[in-house]
């Protein structure tokens, strides 16, 4: 929960962390509420999707569409060129880590209806939901550093000292206006900086010469909807692309009998809700807009969100609201001096404001809301030079400066404070270069230096009538290094091993912990490719370190238990990655993976929360004429919930949060109707076919006992035209 803390026993801070991240393909270019109506938020995104679509210019037709790399033979994936992994365009083969890509056809083909749900049937991924946030886990940690980029442009930062931001608003993106996602697995800090920690995210939204206009509306159970439409063009000199859509649901329905302990029931106040139907209503709508001309290239985004939470307890009213609005815009300028020498300059601003301007929660009486604010600017410099054939380089400057970041609570009598972070500049300097040792051998290295402040400040004032106080905090380790090291062989053009080394670090939100977390990653990975089949393997291994972690401190001269916060948590994790993909007929595609893991707590050797050992996806479609048949599957093993590590008279106790969760298979099914690549299209999906339960962990904010119980069956149709 992003509220202040209050007293302990009322209130705990969410422990989760989550991050997102940055990168461009290069291209030849509500809600209904107990007793309310539906959200404005859907209806306004939906007055603009029919603006947007509604008598579309013949100049804005698409060109002709791409070429799906479904359809690409297999042998041919590994000389895919993306520019996720290095900021320039590099084959898959080339790249020094694990690589998956998702397109346009696939995505349309499987129905997926959110990104959220996307990103739960990407190999070696899962999520968990604590009802205000949504939590990326892989390899063995969940809310930990996957950087999430939008046409190459890093999304707002949530990791700020003082403000314990959401990253839910990020995945706001409308599935239908997703061209392509690039995921690359392991430390990314070399190249993207701070909280690039396991990977990194592109998404792809403006390839309009592949996918054009179109317009679509979807409506499903659990008074789902979704509307979105795109327009753009290419030009001789550049390319012009709006999408803009909107998504609601009535969120999830669970009964709290179902989820609490009958101690937990016994010791709510009497007149909570006895349900989550109603509360936990949720709707968006995102506009983005992206154009290039001449070497230039902006993008503006802009997203507003309003739903409902789970706050500590069960409401009394109407629920625990909250409003976020994103905005991200940047302008690039990229200039070839020659062949072999070329500068991009990119300058990005963001800001966000999280309003949770209704809250109901802990006792019946209390009333107020939470604003926190933040603002970022970003200059960055990258130099590409490739001074031989065999030697390609790239050099780059960043400088970033947070500042706007503020916290205001306004509940009295139990909670009034405000807390605003001083302006914090930080300035680095990173390299790598990919040298071509010989035919079959590459070698891939680079390094990455932050210059961060000498102290972080902050003003901190805890009642209205107290004097503001002036906090500060040395950063001990003002200049962290992170590198990369990767060994590529390719002995035959349909396979390749990559034998990997990196670190990276990941911001902490804790004012007084000014050390970032690390990470350092072995990675193996070999790829093997024949015409009709792929496969991949990969080994793993994690060492996380300055985690941070809560400890039950027993204070002697009170008898009672603080809550402290310390950056002293190590784990480790291991792991084993396999991805198969078959087409035994030119219509028919199979598709499978497995990842097995284990995470150690090498400080406690107590299991880590929210780690999951097995993790599988299983996807096969079948195009018939104009219909296409796809069915997924995903199985997230049992999970432990978090535990707080007591230390005191009781020294090494450990209260776990809640009990485990079992693990569970999600099965759904796709049909789709497109006779053209133009003109009418519809689909009918089914996520969670077979209404499996699927229980979430309990943490700090949803601490249910026996698990936060999710999203049931949901079928949901779609109608569309392509233009």
């Amino acid at each position: 929960m992003s509220l202040l803390p209050i007293p302990v026993s009322v209130l705990r801070r969410a422990r989760f962390r989550v991050w997102c991240a940055r990168v461009r393909t290069e291209t030849t270019t509500g809600l209904q509420r107990r007793g309310r109506s539906p959200s404005a938020t859907l209806a306004l995104a939906g007055t603009l999707v029919l603006n947007l679509v509604v008598d579309v210019p013949t100049a804005l037709a698409a060109r002709p569409q791409g070429p799906d790399l479904l359809d690409v033979p297999f042998e041919e994936l590994l000389e895919v060129e993306i520019r996720s992994a290095g900021k320039r365009d590099e084959e898959i083969r080339d790249i020094p880590a694990s690589v998956t890509i998702l397109t346009r056809e696939e995505i349309a083909r499987y129905g997926w209806i959110t990104f959220e749900e996307l990103l739960r049937n990407v190999p070696g991924f899962y999520l968990l939901d604590n009802t205000e946030d949504r939590f990326i886990g892989t390899r063995g940690a969940v809310g930990g550093g996957v950087q999430l980029l939008v046409n190459g442009i890093a999304q707002h930062p949530s990791l700020q000292k003082t403000i314990t931001g959401t990253e839910i608003a990020r995945l706001d993106i409308p599935v239908e206006s997703i061209d392509r996602v690039e995921i690359i697995r392991g430390p990314m800090s070399v190249i993207y900086g701070n909280n690039a920690f396991q990977g990194v995210i592109n998404v792809v939204t403006n390839a309009i010469e592949g996918s054009g206009p179109r317009a679509s509306a979807s409506l499903g159970t659990g008074e789902s909807g979704r509307l979105f439409g795109r327009a753009g063009r290419v030009f001789d000199d550049g390319f012009i692309v709006l999408n803009a859509g909107g998504y609601r649901t009535e969120g999830l329905t669970g009964a709290y009998a179902d989820m609490f302990s009958p101690a937990e029931l016994a010791a709510l106040i009497p007149g909570t809700h006895p349900d989550m139907d109603g509360d936990l209503d949720q709707g968006w709508g995102s506009l983005d807009l992206s154009a290039g001309w001449r070497g230039w290239e902006g993008n503006l985004r802009l997203n507003r969100r309003d739903y409902g939470i789970y706050g500590f307890t069960p409401p009394f009213d109407e629920g625990t609201r909250i409003r976020l609005d994103t905005l991200h815009a940047s302008l690039g300028y990229a200039h070839r001096f020659s062949d072999d020498l070329g500068l991009r300059v990119t300058g990005i601003y963001s800001a966000e404001h999280y309003d949770a301007y209704q809250l109901d929660l802990v006792l019946p009486e209390l009333e107020g809301n939470q604003r926190q604010d933040s603002r970022r600017a970003e200059l960055e410099l990258d130099l590409h030079w490739r001074p031989t054939a065999a030697l390609d380089t790239i050099a780059g400057y960043r400088l970033l400066r947070i500042d706007g970041v503020g916290n205001r609570v306004d509940a009295p009598p139990l909670l009034d404070a405000r807390v605003q972070l001083e302006p914090v500049t930080t300035h680095d300097l990173f390299t790598q270069a990919s040298w071509q040792v010989t035919a079959p051998l590459r070698l891939v290295g680079g390094v990455r230096i932050s210059f961060l402040p000498d102290e972080y400040q902050r003003i901190r004032r805890l009642r209205r009538d107290r004097v503001p106080v002036a906090e500060s905090v040395p950063v001990g380790a003002s200049a962290p290094v992170n590198g990369q090291i990767a060994l590529l062989w390719t002995p035959t053009p349909d396979q390749v091993l990559k034998l990997a080394w990196g670190t990276a670090s990941q911001d902490s939100d804790q004012f007084n912990l000014p050390e970032a977390e690390r990470i350092e990653t072995l990675e193996a990975n070999y790829t093997l490719t024949r015409p009709r089949w792929m496969l991949t393997a990969g080994l793993f291994q994690n060492r996380l370190s300055q985690l941070v972690r809560t400890i039950q401190q027993f204070d002697p001269r009170t008898g009672i238990y603080t809550t402290l916060d310390d950056n002293s948590g190590r784990w480790r994790t291991r792991g084993l990655e396999l991805i198969a993909e078959v087409q035994p007929l030119q219509t028919l595609h199979l598709s499978a993976s497995l990842t097995a893991q284990q995470t150690e707590d090498l400080v406690t050797g107590i299991d880590p929360g929210y780690s999951p050992t097995l993790l599988a996806t299983l996807k096969a479609d079948w195009r018939r004429g104009p219909m296409t048949y796809a069915a997924y599957a995903r199985y997230v093993d049992g999970m432990e919930a978090d535990w707080d590590f007591v230390a005191g008279p009781e020294q090494g106790a450990v209260s776990r949060i809640g009990e485990p969760v079992a693990g569970y298979w999600d099965l759904g099914v796709n049909l789709r109707w497109a006779p053209g690549a133009t003109g009418p299209y519809a689909a009918l999906n089914v996520s969670n076919l077979l209404d499996t339960e699927i229980r979430y962990p309990a943490n700090e904010l949803t601490d249910f006992n026996l698990g936060m119980i999710g999203p049931g069956r949901v079928i949901t149709a779609t109608i569309g035209w392509a233009f």
